[in-house]
């Protein structure tokens, strides 16, 4: 169990509250463009807007409740599915939860190319503040630091890790103190906390309240994130830095900014830079640069842990993992996907070349990510009987008013909404054809692989050649096929036969081993892998080696042949699956990596048995 101390909830600063931390440089600038002239109401309207909608959906629902929903201390999206698995729903809401699932995950992916791009690209433009003649360099120094920040995610984050607590504690004491100074030059700003004056603004621009809910939505961009990276230090301490140290640092830059804006009497498109005095911009610009690359590192972290629990769930096809460190096991690299972010990242800053541009693409993925993840809540409270009536109440109404902010988002979509939107739609499309041609396929395995009992006469009739074969199943209750086929072409077995079934258990991290001695030299061992586990054949292998009723030694493994059945999917025109979904699954299945890097097998002792399946 994790102890709460300070330097854990310093720690969660850098690593949790980076993404919303930084909201403050564009999202106000976002919320107030759509009304022009600046006037009390639109101001104070909006401001109160952002203010509660971090109340109620960052406080209540996500610090509040669904922190509380952790999977072995995991959170984020996809830990609430697996929970909603282990409560055996029905097929139907089974089926529901993974649609809610998949499209949530997908829109977060989409909008993880995004952060990064409006996060570094609004803290460098504060250099154009000093002079308009530095906006030449504000795109090619955003993309310079976008590089470097791919670059080195090869190497991980565990050094720089130990720096990005107090780097984030010293950006929100600076937007405390940003904000109280400006608020008290103008201290009626405070009145802006009473909400009343969201029905006031509401009830004279009803246009433009319902167009500043899409900046509005932008303050709250980093709650999935904090709900997903709770799993680094655990709920108690990430509660304590949001509600002592984030929470009001981010209240008081939102009212310090308004009272800016109602001074200068324009918002602008950086009204943030309007809180800093001219001497100060340079060091202000240089810790904004190195918060907005710290909530950039939060995202693409975000990214690999949600590409890879995904495909642990079998949602999407599995890539190829580094794990970074040997001590922490959430630290991981996929290659494949840091390429992809920094080649969409690097293209939206030179395409829109203004973080005020790029507002315009942001908050769709991010309001239908939240809007999944409370629905999903609202799912698994019903599949534990847990879904009280006052309770359904709260959390609809919360997900009325996210349903709303997606509402004014669809309005972007013509101005740069559409990107987001289309990569979400994409990998939407592209997860749910995987999550169904794996079904397909599952089942046509079912009719070819016998059970391992019905063989037991077989394979103690086989004549036997020194040596151990590791054969590789799906379920340790039936035989692989690379079994079958060997049996019928060559009738012949090693000494020591062991078929290894491995699959995803429904906790983040752990090895379940189970073995037991099936026939003359034949062991059945089943291995349960947490989803944000590393699978390595030679760990749960070792685990079984220690214990006598497995039958074999850890010495009788060291030259070890492994046998892989290896499936390929086929089109068959009576498939459920229409012809072009056959078509895209067979594609990702090929491009699916090999099973040899995914399982971690020596590649000189692998042997791979193949066969065709129709989806």
């Amino acid at each position: 169990m994790r102890t709460l101390t300070p330097v854990a909830a310093i720690g969660a600063l850098g690593v949790v509250f980076g993404d919303i931390g930084t909201s403050p440089l564009y999202a106000l600038s976002a919320a107030l463009a759509p009304g022009g002239k600046v006037d009390t109401t639109l101001v104070y309207g909006v401001t109160s807007m952002v203010v509660w909608s971090i109340t109620l959906v960052v406080t209540v629902l996500y610090v509040g409740i669904l922190m509380r929903f952790d999977n072995d201390g995991e959170g984020g999206l996809l830990a609430l599915l697996a929970q909603l698995r282990r409560a055996r729903p029905t097929k139907r809401i089974r089926a529901l939860a993974t649609f809610v699932a998949i499209l949530g995950a997908a829109m977060f992916l989409g909008d993880s190319m995004i952060t990064p791009a409006i996060s570094v690209l609004s803290a460098v433009e504060g250099l154009t503040t000093i002079s308009p003649d530095f906006g030449s360099i504000v795109v090619p120094l955003t993309v310079a630091i976008l590089v470097g920040l791919f670059l080195v995610q090869r190497f991980g984050t565990g050094r720089i890790g130990r720096v990005f607590g107090p780097i984030m504690l010293a950006w929100f004491l600076l937007l405390a103190v940003l904000g109280v100074v400006a608020v008290v030059r103008g201290p009626e700003v405070l009145f802006a906390l009473s909400p009343h004056w969201i029905p006031l603004l509401v009830a004279e621009q009803p246009w433009t309240a319902f167009l500043a809910l899409g900046g509005v939505v932008l303050a709250i961009t980093g709650a999935e994130a904090l709900f997903a990276d709770m799993g680094h230090f655990g709920r108690r301490p990430v509660t304590i830095a949001w509600l002592a140290i984030v929470f009001p640092c981010l209240v008081l830059a939102y009212l310090g900014q308004a009272a800016a804006v109602l001074e200068a009497g324009a918002a602008g498109p950086n009204s943030f830079f309007l809180l800093v005095p001219g001497w100060a911009t340079v060091p202000v610009v240089v810790l904004a640069t190195m918060a907005t690359v710290i909530a950039s590192q939060a995202v693409i972290s975000g990214a690999f842990s949600a590409v890879h629990q995904a495909g642990r769930l079998e949602l999407i096809p599995s890539v190829r993992v580094i794990h970074t460190s040997a001590s922490q096991r959430g630290q991981l690299y996929l290659p494949a996907v840091n390429l992809l972010l920094a080649v969409a990242v690097i293209g939206l800053v030179v395409g829109f070349q203004s973080s005020s541009a790029l507002a315009s693409a942001y908050g769709i993925a991010v309001t239908v990510t939240l809007s999944s993840t409370t629905t999903l809540l609202l799912l698994l409270l019903r599949a534990r009987g847990r879904l009280s009536v006052l309770r359904a109440i709260g959390i609809l109404a919360i997900l009325a008013v996210l349903l709303a902010f997606l509402a004014a988002n669809l309005t972007k979509v013509v101005s740069g909404g559409w990107v987001p939107l289309g990569v979400g739609v994409l990998l939407l499309v592209t997860m749910w054809t995987w999550w169904r041609g794996s079904r397909r396929m599952t089942i046509a395995r079912r009719a070819d692989e016998p059970l391992l009992s019905d063989m037991i006469d077989r394979i103690d009739a086989a004549p036997r050649v020194p040596g151990t074969t590791v054969y590789l199943a799906r379920i340790s209750d039936t035989a692989p096929v690379a079994l079958t086929t060997i049996l019928d072409r060559y009738r012949v077995l090693s000494e020591h036969v062991i078929v290894l079934a491995m699959r995803t258990t429904t906790s983040p991290f752990g090895v379940e081993v189970s073995s037991r001695r099936l026939a003359r030299g034949l062991t059945v061992i089943d291995a349960g892998f947490g989803y944000r586990q590393r699978v390595r054949v030679a760990d749960a292998l070792a685990i079984a080696a220690s214990r006598p009723v497995s039958g074999f030694t850890s010495a009788q493994l060291e030259d070890a042949t492994y046998v892989v059945s290896s499936d390929s999917p086929v089109a068959d025109e009576e498939s459920a699956l229409p012809n072009w979904q056959q078509r895209l699954f067979i594609a990702l299945e090929r491009a699916e990596g090999s099973a040899v890097d995914l399982a971690e097998l020596p590649a000189r002792r692998t042997v791979i048995v193949g066969r065709e399946l129709r989806v």
